[in-house]
């Protein structure tokens, strides 16, 4: 294994590890302090705690999977491309 993809691999668990503490804390506050959901309680008037944790994990998946095509693209290269030369415009670390 390269160096490179030691590191994607270290990024990508921490973030996971993050999100996953996130979530953590967040359903246990919830727990203790129980909120009525109502116009004045909720950002926005109707976005519940519900549809943020929704978005939240959409957005993580959604930079989980840009970051695999960026990687692929920038450090493994695009299949097809020449790989030598002075004229590749592909990133290789």
């Amino acid at each position: 294994m390269s160096i490179s993809f030691i590191t994607f691999i270290v990024i990508h668990v921490l973030v996971f590890a993050y999100m996953v503490e996130m979530l953590r804390r967040i359903a246990r506050r919830h727990r203790e302090y129980p909120l009525d959901e109502s116009k004045e309680t909720l950002p926005f008037g109707f976005l519940s705690l519900r549809y943020i944790i929704i978005l939240f994990i959409m957005v993580y998946v959604a930079w989980f999977l840009f970051s695999i095509w960026l990687y692929t693209y920038f450090i493994e290269g695009v299949p097809g491309a020449s790989t030598g030369g002075g004229n590749n415009a592909i990133l290789k670390l």
